[in-house]
């Protein structure tokens, strides 16, 4: 009745229940100190990757990507 069920449905759910119940996000101290770092870090990560070939550089972005997901994976398991 809703569409197809996916992750991304199950997240957005998450949210718009958090948000409709005032409920305060319990990570957001921990978002905005690693954003801060990562915002540091940034203009250092963009020249190592234009000093890269086309190629280098695809391969460094989707390693980047990938990490990140394995990172957001981890991260239940982490807390626990």
């Amino acid at each position: 009745a809703y569409g197809t069920l996916t992750v991304r449905s199950l997240l957005d759910t998450r949210e718009h229940c958090l948000n409709e119940f005032s409920f305060p996000d319990p990570y957001s101290k921990v978002k905005q100190k690693e954003n801060g770092i990562a915002l540091k870090c940034f203009q250092s990560v963009i020249e190592s990757l234009d000093s890269l070939d086309w190629e280098e550089r695809q391969f460094a972005l989707v390693k980047g990507l990938l990490a990140g997901n394995v990172f957001d994976w981890g991260a239940k398991a982490v807390s626990e």
